[in-house]
């Protein structure tokens, strides 16, 4: 039996249009159900005697006959019947005073209609399985809805208008607006980024529907020896529901529906259309790629080529125009200043909003910056944890791919926390910024441990080394207020701590030496100051509650409160960042400008890199290959410092793949000496010694990109952290085996001059005989070659071939020279001769004096 809307779950208006017969109804009493089906010969006349099967219904037309059919309950269907079921124009009422009038098929109200309610109201448009799905008309008592439809509710672009003019335009979910058309000024964009450009390599996916309409499995009946009876399900979805069963049940919400049955609904609501799944004109792009926009994105694709997609300038909708509309509705003025009372945090504002349903939490400006965004970037954390609580995606993106984690770190990780590291030869450095626009790097405070427990503060006296002129936020101080808990500093107490504080920073002069160590430091008058964690603390704390001093008044005293202040919002990052992860943020899905991961090991700060691996951060994604596919790994090994060490260790402990290639294969290891001109010494295609005195394989190694092992082997910074560094790769089976540049990690450590890393490769079996390329020759060649020569004194050098020979290096493993066409094949020691010569007619022609072997 056919049954009705609940009134109390629709829209209502006040007026009743009238149905436009051109387009929904169907002068033919013939329906086909295929497009491009030849005209029926004019004898077959006659109606079917039995009902079609399914095969029937798809491939034959179907002849209409008019008719009347009542139900017991006062229900009434007047129009056409076909295969024992409404098919074609009817109308329909219920007893309840509702009625349609449109198109039917298998006893669905499918295609374009008019559904009427008793007080008035109605719904002129399209209709999916006696669903509103489409662009449609809703006419209310109060208002007047036009837009897209999906599965009874507002999906997609719409205008709702009122009486008085004002219209709610934007991207609707259900009753709400969840993007608008107008944007917030002070949103966060990737655009104020410019250090982060470089990075920016992800281009936008096509929408395509044709991936959704076609599933290929690959089982061939023939010849699978375990081809069972249930594989039929996957081959033919005509097996999925029982034979005829759209004969007695049109309860397709608790049903599967098969592609074959989905294909045909979609052939009678696009019969005079181009096909959804048919790419025509310019190619539509996903603009933002949170899960439910995807879905509007396509959904909207799937009616693009539908009249009311242009008469009602759903394409201005679309591209967050809103220029050519009437004056902003009470919902829209709602959803703006919800943004913006999420940045000022005004809590109680935010609730009675949410608790009265007046707006979606998951609202967002033209860009997709979200309410949730905005309470995240200003640390307002009861705010996050109220939208998450009713209903916020924690992981919803902006249009350029930023999510509210994403955000929150880039305000903590600035481009100038970034250590430099010999890993990233390739990345282009970040850009360079005036003094008064750049951030204050993190490294400055990485010692300082802003973690979530106050027992983490203690006397210690904490060197500062710089002061920063201008805040760690690209927003002016004065927009930040407190998100210290409310009642930890009373209102009268604020004052008087304030002034105990100050009056503490004042007595730091040069006559003080109890809590001041003064050295050369512009930033601070040329004083270093020595401050304690209490007094750090206390004016923090102090400093939150006022607003910074305008930069042409600090002082000495304006210094110190900037920096207090600095580290609250440092630690108050923290702690938003904390607050995120743990309601569900994933941090695999931040990927712009970088995947978040990167962001703390390049900063060097071993509790993010910890915090992101306890919240499932994966460790095996990589730079793009224009950016040479570094992994985290990668950087991590030549990070100088303990950290690089701490960070290699917890990586190591997540890893996939410790021998990683970068796409750096064409590098080369680069010297800083000259060029070095043609040896001196002549070849003449010498065979060499022959192979029976040396018994080294002479099998070449695999060569390509830098592993980690590679890049820890290469760094000169601090030999110390170098070496365990590649202890903890060799621990986790780094192979000591691959080639980058023709050099193996031994060959590289060699030419560095870190003798550390030289024995920990040795005692953990690297190969001293492995034959290396680009004419390196092996690892005897490369400490006989007068080009490292200035890594180690001779001494070293002297103890360096003994190391290798006790190891069990072959002086006599054939190594081939090369000069122009002329090869010539000899030992370690012609090596050494050839690059002698070799280093002798570059000091020659440089006028430089040449020395001895």
């Amino acid at each position: 039996m056919e049954g009705g809307y609940s009134s109390d779950q629709l829209e209502r208006r006040g007026s009743e249009p009238t149905l436009n017969e051109d387009s929904g109804t169907l002068e033919s009493s013939i329906l086909f159900t295929k497009r491009n089906i030849p005209e029926a010969p004019e004898e077959e006349e006659e109606e079917p005697q039995a009902p079609l099967r399914e095969q029937d219904l798809k491939e034959t037309y179907i002849q209409l006959v008019q008719g009347v059919q009542e139900w017991q309950d006062g229900c009434v269907y007047r129009g056409h019947f076909g295969l024992d079921m409404k098919l074609g124009y009817g109308e329909f009422s219920w007893p309840t005073g509702e009625s349609y009038h449109g198109q039917f098929y298998r006893d669905h109200r499918h295609g374009f209609g008019t559904y009427m309610w008793p007080d008035g109201s109605s719904f002129t448009g399209m209709f999916y399985l006696s669903f509103r799905e489409g662009y449609g008309t809703m006419y209310m008592k109060t208002r007047l809805f036009q837009g897209l439809y999906k599965a009874d509710e507002r999906f997609g672009p719409g205008i709702e208008t009122y009486p008085d003019g004002s219209q709610e335009v934007g991207l609707w979910f259900r009753e709400h607006l969840i993007k608008l058309c107008t944007e917030i000024p002070c949103s966060v964009s990737i655009s104020s980024y410019p250090e982060f450009q470089g990075f920016l390599t992800h281009s936008p996916a096509r929408i395509s529907l044709s991936e959704e309409e076609t599933m290929h499995w690959d089982l061939q009946q023939e010849r699978d020896p375990f081809f069972y009876d249930y594989k039929q399900f996957l081959l033919n979805d005509d097996l999925t529901l029982p034979p005829d069963v759209y004969l007695y049940s049109t309860d397709n919400t608790h049903m599967p529906i098969t592609r074959s049955f989905r294909r045909d609904l979609d052939s009678r609501i696009f019969l005079h259309d181009i096909p959804p799944f048919v790419e025509d004109g310019e190619p539509w792009f996903i603009k933002n790629e949170t899960p439910l926009m995807v879905k509007i994105q396509k959904h909207t694709y799937k009616f693009r080529n539908k009249k009311e997609h242009s008469s009602w300038n759903m394409g201005a909708i679309l591209e967050g125009d809103r220029s050519g509309f009437a004056c902003r509705g009470p919902k829209e003025r709602l959803a703006k200043e919800m943004i913006l009372k999420a940045e000022e945090g005004n809590y109680d504002w935010i609730y009675g909003i949410l608790r009265d349903n007046l707006a979606s939490p998951d609202v967002a400006d033209a860009r997709g910056y979200t309410v949730l965004a905005a309470a995240a970037i200003h640390c307002h954390i009861n705010i996050i944890n109220l939208l998450l609580d009713n209903g916020a995606d924690v992981n919803k993106c902006t249009d350029e791919g930023l999510t509210p984690l994403n955000m929150c770190f880039l305000l903590y990780y600035p481009a100038t926390s970034f250590r430099p590291n010999i890993a990233e030869r390739t990345v282009p450095e970040p850009q360079c910024f005036p003094k008064e626009i750049q951030k204050l790097s993190v490294s400055h405070y990485s010692s300082f441990a802003f973690r979530d427990s106050d027992s983490m503060y203690n006397d210690d006296l904490v060197p500062i080394s710089e002061s920063p002129k201008s805040s760690i936020w690209r927003d002016s101080p004065q927009r930040w207020e407190s998100t210290l808990p409310r009642g930890s500093v009373s209102i009268s107490d604020q004052g008087q701590e304030l002034e105990d504080v100050l009056e503490s920073l004042d007595r730091c002069t040069p006559c003080s030496s109890t809590e001041t160590n003064f050295e050369s430091n512009h930033c601070v008058q040329n004083y270093s100051i020595r401050l304690s964690w209490n007094m750090l603390e206390k004016s923090a704390r102090a400093y939150s509650m006022l607003k910074v001093p305008s930069p042409e008044a600090i002082s000495d005293k304006g210094t110190m409160r900037q920096m207090a202040w600095t580290m609250t919002k440092h630690r108050n990052m923290w702690l938003t960042i904390n607050c995120l992860l743990h309601r569900g943020a994933d941090p695999n899905l931040c990927r712009v400008p970088m995947h978040v991961l990167f962001f703390a090991v390049k900063a060097g700060d071993v509790d993010g890199v910890k915090l992101l691996l306890e919240s499932g951060a994966r460790t095996d994604i990589q730079f793009p290959p224009e950016l040479g596919a570094l992994t985290p790994l990668h950087i991590a090994a030549a990070l100088p410092g303990e950290e690089g060490v701490k960070i290699t260790e917890l990586l190591l402990h997540a890893i996939t793949d410790v021998d990683a290639r970068a796409a750096d294969q064409d590098d080369m290891y680069k010297l800083s000496k000259p060029e070095m001109l043609p040896s001196s010494m002549k070849l003449n295609n010498e065979v060499g010694p022959p192979r029976i005195y040396s018994s080294v394989n002479m099998s070449v190694p695999e060569e390509g990109g830098r592993t980690p092992l590679h890049v820890a082997c290469e760094r000169e910074d601090n030999y110390r952290y170098a070496r365990d560094v590649v202890h903890l790769l060799l621990s986790n089976r780094a192979n000591s085996s691959l080639l980058w540049g023709g050099h193996s990690p031994l060959s590289l450590s060699i030419a560095s001059g870190n003798d550390l890393i030289v024995k920990e490769l040795l005692t953990n079996g690297a190969d001293p005989n492995l034959p290396l390329t680009k004419g390196l020759g092996n690892a005897l060649c490369v400490a006989c070659d007068i080009a490292y020569e200035h890594r180690r004194s001779v001494n070293s050098r002297l103890g360096l071939i003994d190391l290798l020979i006790n190891y069990g290096a072959d002086i006599l493993a054939p190594v081939t020279l090369t000069q122009g066409d002329k090869v010539a094949v000899g030992t370690a020691v012609d090596y050494g001769y050839f690059k002698f010569f070799q280093e002798e007619s570059t000091c020659r022609r440089s006028g430089r004096s040449s020395r001895s072997p």
